[in-house]
């Protein structure tokens, strides 16, 4: 199928932001994030950071925040004049969702999972670390096992501060060693280089039980991953534009 021409408009809604990616082509010209998660008005930032990219001749989206569901294709079918492609559990993703409950699997990991899978092929897991760190598996031959889902790096941090009285509010950086000669430099210590702590167990585990002689081969993606990349000692690849170029791959794979 021929699509009009113009750009194609990939959204990823995750669990605390949105994001944001234009391509022409295969080519990625654009790309943003907006935090949606207490924001006053989610749909008009996302529209202000697209409105002067287009035109737009369709528009595909992936969800985990079914709050904003119909605002987004409200808003896609505002800039392109029809309903999105969205992605779920039911579409030809090019792998098999092999749980229990397809329908419960989250877009995002389907989208990374499908996306790493076409492009490098399996055994494989990713690691996304957002707002949740998640691992994902898929087998050689494309069956999506599932995965594991813990907290991430920034609600940990939230948390922390919450629940203590005399500890600072600090920004999640990259610490100087593991041992912080101030409490800020001790929280810096304990978040960045436990939750790389944490990716590194989730990823080695994940990729032995796939394959215990040890072909599975782990990819890295999300808002935190480069702050975590340098501290992990599995080896790996960092994909920065994994889940929006799986939205353009999956869009293709659609028919355009």
């Amino acid at each position: 199928m021929t699509r009009p021409e113009g750009a194609l408009l990939a959204l990823d809604a995750g669990n605390s932001r949105v994001g944001i990616g234009v391509f022409r082509g295969e080519d990625l010209v654009f790309r943003a994030a907006v935090p949606h998660r207490g924001h006053p008005d989610p749909m008009g930032a996302v529209a202000a950071a697209v409105v002067d990219r287009g035109p737009f001749a369709a528009a595909v989206l992936a969800s985990v925040a079914p709050s904003l569901d119909a605002a987004l294709r409200d808003l896609c079918v505002g800039l392109t004049g029809a309903e999105p492609r969205v992605i779920d559990s039911t579409t030809d993703l090019g792998i098999t969702v092999a749980t229990p409950r397809p329908a419960e699997a989250g877009a995002d990991r389907l989208v990374n999972s499908a996306a790493a899978f076409l492009m490098f092929g399996g055994p494989l897991v990713v690691v996304d670390a957002g707002t949740a760190v998640t691992t994902s598996a898929v087998t050689g031959d494309g069956r999506y096992l599932g995965g594991a889902i813990a907290p991430g790096p920034g609600i940990a941090l939230e948390a922390l501060l919450e629940r203590t009285e005399r500890l600072p509010a600090v920004d999640l950086a990259a610490p100087d060693g593991p041992i912080g000669s101030d409490t800020a430099a001790a929280i810096r210590a304990g978040v960045v280089l436990g939750y790389a702590g944490l990716a590194d167990r989730l990823a080695a585990d994940a990729a032995r039980a796939l394959d215990p002689e040890g072909r599975a081969r782990i990819y890295l993606t999300g808002g935190f991953a480069p702050l975590l990349a340098p501290h992990l000692t599995v080896p790996h690849r960092w994909v920065e534009d994994l889940t929006l170029t799986g939205l353009r791959l999956l869009f293709a794979r659609a028919g355009g």
